[in-house]
């Protein structure tokens, strides 16, 4: 609990949590980063010096403050904790995956992110420093240039804070914006899902309230700017340590859970294959693991089965979007019951989920298949500025998630298909027309398909099937070279088959589904 005399014992919210934790034992190590330990008292100061210097900018309540920095890094933390103190939402503008740091967002789309935002600062590092300062000054005044050691002409350097002096923190408001999160959108342009503090902060609580192990002690591999977030924020108010990695790579994850003594970690699912197929060759200590939380596509039951083999009881399968947070989990008991692995588990305890007919407010019977539709209290507010899109899924308190999927008797969810025709290929949403738009802009190119192929391990790849016009001449290696040149090396089709027709299905469009199962067929040995 906040003592009376610090500066943020008003605010009510989990960065006040955070920050009594890191003052009650200052001299002890919180984060590890890139081999170096940071102690409680440098976090705490860190957010006081931001929170400071954003009120002298006068960025406080309402206002938003952009994030561009090292993934991962401290300053991803702190950042975010220092504008909520004052009242702040944050964005963040490096990448929308979140699966992987790799990606990294154009500058056109960084600009327009800020923009449509409205944000009043952009929070940076030397390394982001460039490219920030880049996108202040197209920005024409509009946004200030914020962060700790930088030289451009302009630019706002976060210096120390005296503690005793700061201005009182805001209070925490559970209706005001707190972030606004960043994702691929079907329009090939990131679409902002607003989520309010009262989302993040049940978020946070329901998490804390999970930490049952006396020293709790956080691996981070996945990107900050999503999923993984409040579970490092629970595991600081809790007192315990947040050990940053900028990737999942399969042997610095092994290695730092017998390090660091880690007690829980989040990671994608192809994520965990890796991890089992690691410890075939470099078995690891995992006396420490109470959790290995895994998510964000589809799980193949016989993999997963191995990893419960390979590393006991300790596997948790969590299925969520971004939009309303968690949704449903196996937990470790489950991964040894084969009669379950198929599911994505029951919904945890603060969520109501119904199966509906598709466009209906109507439930179906158990057993039957619908669209999965939720209500939580970690449901985002809106997409931002889409009221249309907003309109289609959030209605009458409940979210309508796009999946189609069936309840078991015992409340366990099954998942059988996307809604819309979408791709998910390494954590990234990747919408088939877009990618055929590019592709059918290429000269030569008749007709295009782009369709999802999942391999042996339930994972989708992109694939692609063109027709080329008479004499002209299109390869693969075009193909692949415009699609990554005009969206992402995500969109990227990882296969292109050229064909003299596209097969067509009863409603004239092209018969992807028979394309896709004559690509899985060609596959079996004969």
């Amino acid at each position: 609990m906040a003592v009376p005399d610090e500066w943020w014992a008003g605010h009510g919210g989990y960065a006040a949590r955070v920050l009594s934790a890191l003052v009650a034992d200052p001299g002890r190590v919180a984060l590890h980063w890139r081999g170096r330990g940071v102690t409680a008292r440098e976090v705490a100061d860190a957010v006081a010096g931001i929170a400071d210097t954003l009120r002298r900018l006068g960025i406080g309540q309402g206002d938003v403050v952009g994030v561009m920095v090292a993934p991962n890094s401290p300053d991803m933390l702190t950042a975010r904790y220092a504008a909520h103190l004052v009242g702040a939402a944050v964005c963040y503008v490096r990448s929308t995956n979140p699966g992987s740091a790799a990606p990294v967002l154009s500058e056109e789309e960084q600009l327009r992110i800020l923009l449509d935002t409205r944000a009043r600062g952009l929070f940076t590092d030397t390394a982001n420093e460039d490219r920030a300062k880049r996108l202040v000054d197209r920005a024409r005044g509009l946004v200030a240039l914020v962060g700790f050691d930088l030289g451009s002409a302009g630019a706002t350097a976060v210096a120390p804070a005296d503690r005793a002096n700061l201005a009182p923190a805001a209070a925490w408001n559970p209706a005001a914006l707190a972030v606004i999160g960043f994702t691929s959108g079907s329009t090939g342009r990131a679409k902002g899902i607003s989520l309010q503090a009262g989302a993040w902060e049940s978020t946070v609580v329901a998490t804390e309230e999970s930490i049952t192990e006396s020293d709790p002690a956080i691996l981070v591999t996945t990107p900050l700017s999503h999923t993984v977030a409040p579970m490092a924020d629970a595991v600081l108010a809790r007192g315990g340590v947040v050990v940053l990695h900028e990737e999942t790579r399969p042997g610095p994850v092994l290695d730092a859970l017998r390090e660091h003594r880690i007690t829980r970690t989040f990671v994608a699912t192809p994520h965990l294959y890796e991890l089992v197929e690691h410890s075939k060759t470099a078995p690891a200590d995992l006396s420490s693991l109470r959790l290995l939380i895994y998510s964000g596509s589809p799980a193949a039951p016989a993999r997963i089965a191995e990893a419960a083999r390979a590393f006991g009881p300790v596997l948790v399968q969590g299925y969520g979007t971004s939009e309303c947070g968690r949704i449903t989990f196996l937990d470790p008991g489950d991964h040894f019951d084969e009669t379950v692995l198929s599911s994505v588990g029951r919904p945890f305890p603060e969520i109501e989920v119904e199966v509906r007919e598709p466009g209906s407010d109507r439930a179906v019977a158990v057993g039957e298949t619908g669209e999965v539709c939720v209500r939580s209290p970690h449901v985002m507010r809106e997409y931002w500025a889409d009221p249309a899109r907003t309109s289609r899924v959030l209605r009458g308190g409940w979210y309508r998630t796009g999946d189609i999927g069936r309840l078991d008797e015992r409340g366990y969810l099954y998942l059988l298909d996307r809604i819309a025709d979408v791709v998910k290929a390494d954590g990234v949403k990747v919408y088939p027309a877009v990618v055929e738009r590019e592709i059918q802009s290429i000269p030569g190119v008749a007709h295009a398909a782009v369709y999802g192929v999942r391999d042996e391990d339930n994972a989708e790849h992109v694939h692609a099937a063109i027709v080329v016009r008479a004499g002209a001449r299109v390869g693969a290696d075009e193909v692949r070279r415009r699609v990554r040149t005009a969206l992402s090396a995500a969109h990227v089709p990882e296969h292109v088959r050229l064909l003299d027709a596209l097969p067509l299905n009863g409603s004239g469009k092209p018969d992807k589904a028979r394309l896709r199962s004559e690509e899985l067929a060609a596959r079996v040995p004969r």
